[in-house]
């Protein structure tokens, strides 16, 4: 369901299992004043409404003593319901029920169980029951309408929400929930007409203008729902989610100077409003005011579940603006105030191998898996970097690491699996491992690739052929997967098609942004002595 009706359910239909105390408390059962029910009515019951565990012990044993009173079922109902023991809370509305069918409170309450309890069908069954009974009862169509919505059975609810105009004519809930319901099955013209009745009888019911606006904007029609927004502000100058609202229409709208101006007002009413500082110095960087957006953003405080996205801003402008000394500086200087973030190792780690200082890579990774040890991301990425820097038993370590921290990592398990393979040792191992992988992403062109290479170094030609030229359909223009092609022919003794495969795979190594240039250079090697042969 849309926003709208989770708003109506839970803003205007108020239907906890908490329901309201009944305003008159039934005395007619009672036979005196020496009576224990009368007692407790008259004192214990009002000293005891906040306190529930003890008013459970009492209703409990007074409930034993005088098994025939309803009311009192109905009170240690409420009170089981809100400890959260709906099977008992049950047993006794049940009981009051039973006692008294006339009970309508105790009747409501039951359904309100089931709805507690996401029993929708049961609810409606009894809800639909006291409507039978006690049409007048205005309280139940809500409730039955709801437990239709949490069915997906909108029509009915929208019936149901009718007959309650048919009882109160001039129910301004009524319409409400008929232009919230109207809304969700996109009638949105009968929808406005039924928030426009409701605020025909009830201009000032800011719910249903919130209404009114959600639904423009829900149609995209921005213009209306700005008038909507400032007319709402005009009667509610304190909400300061309207006054953003707006702002953020202004936003959507382009109008970068209205939403500016918008935001700072806001701000100057709010300055300790982290939320709205963010998002200025969103709306600067989006103007191109980059200047004006560090500015704000850098005064996001670290306590703010916005610092994160404001301090990676920060250092992806500097970036922009080609200043990456400052945009590096900008991340060290975030994990020395919040070193639990680990997007910061992750996009610092990122910025310093742009400029191929790996080394730095490398330390600031290792610092991000020393305060972040269960972050599989930050180890994988150390891995990665020293597999770069061919530091392979490093590489090795980390990536045994990451399946410590998630036995299904399929990069971690091929990586693996191809460096055992590289080694020729432990392959059975190695091809368990790629086998576990290509189960975990089926389509993989490298996966695919390991698994034909530890084939060809099992000796197996026929299936690595099979595995090899499937990986080059998955990933074409790969020099591994060329080079490994080239070898099969070359252990097959097809020297021509090993050459073309070898220089392929020079060729297309070659233009890559950064080309493997150890890898390269054996390839480059094979070639020439096969030219030389």
């Amino acid at each position: 369901m849309k926003t709208i009706i989770s708003i109506l359910l839970a803003v205007i239909f108020v239907t906890g299992c908490a329901a309201k105390k009944p305003s008159i408390v039934p005395k007619a059962q009672v036979s005196g004043k020496g009576d224990a029910y009368y007692r407790f009515l008259e004192s214990d019951y009002e000293a005891l409404r906040g306190d529930t565990a003890k008013s459970t012990a009492e209703l409990e044993k007074l409930s034993e003593q005088q098994p025939d009173i309803a009311f009192l079922h109905f009170l240690l109902a409420e009170n089981y319901a809100a400890e959260r023991r709906f099977d008992e809370a049950e047993k006794q509305v049940k009981k009051a029920v039973d006692l008294d069918p006339s009970f309508v409170d105790a009747r409501i309450f039951w359904g309100r169980l089931y709805l507690a309890q996401g029993k929708n069908i049961e609810a409606a069954h009894v809800f639909e029951a006291v409507t039978r009974s006690s049409p007048e009862v205005e309280e139940t169509y809500p409730l039955l309408a709801r437990a239709y919505v949490a069915l997906n059975q909108l029509p009915q609810a929208v019936a149901v929400v009718q007959r309650l105009l048919l009882v109160s004519p001039d129910s301004v809930v009524a319409y409400s929930y008929l232009g919230a319901l109207y809304a969700e099955m996109r009638q949105y013209d009968r929808a406005l007409a039924m928030y426009n009745k409701a605020l025909e009888i009830d201009p000032e019911e800011l719910n249903v203008h919130r209404a009114v606006a959600q639904l423009y904007l829900d149609r995209k029609q921005f213009k209306k729902a700005l008038h909507k927004l400032t007319e709402i502000e005009q009667r509610a100058p304190d909400d300061l989610a309207v006054k953003l609202r707006i702002a953020l229409i202004y936003y959507e709208m382009h109008d970068y100077k209205s939403a500016t101006e918008k935001f700072e007002a806001i701000l100057k009413e709010n300055p300790d409003a982290d939320k709205i500082r963010y998002y200025l110095g969103i709306l600067h960087e989006s103007a191109k005011e980059y200047s004006k957006a560090i500015e704000e953003l850098s005064r996001v405080p670290e306590g703010s579940s916005f610092y994160k996205d404001a301090q990676l801003h920060i250092a992806s402008l500097h970036r922009l603006e080609g200043r990456m000394d400052e945009a590096i500086d900008s991340l060290r200087e975030a994990i020395g105030v919040r070193g639990d973030i680990p997007e910061f190792y992750e996009f610092l780690a990122a910025l310093l191998e742009e400029q191929k200082r790996y080394e730095e890579v490398i330390a600031i990774l290792e610092q991000g898996s020393e305060k972040l040890p269960k972050n599989e991301k930050i180890v994988f990425l150390l891995g990665i970097m020293y597999e770069k820097v061919r530091e392979r038993d490093k590489a090795r370590d980390a990536m045994r690491r990451v399946l410590e921290l998630n036995p299904q990592n399929a990069s971690a398990l091929n990586y693996i699996g191809y460096s055992y393979a590289e080694a020729d040792e432990h392959l059975d191992e190695a091809k368990e491992m790629v086998e576990r992988a290509l189960v975990l992403r089926p389509g993989d062109g490298y996966i695919t690739d390991s698994l034909g290479w530890i084939y060809f170094k099992t000796g197996d030609l026929d299936r690595a052929y099979e595995y090899l030229m499937k990986a080059n359909n998955l990933a074409p223009n790969e020099p591994t997967i060329l080079d490994h092609i080239g070898e099969i022919y070359l252990r097959r003794g097809d020297q021509k098609k090993a050459m073309e495969y070898f220089q392929r795979a020079l060729d297309v190594g070659a233009k890559k942004q950064e080309p493997d240039e150890e890898e390269l250079s054996k390839i480059r090697e094979k070639l020439e002595k096969l030219k030389s042969e």
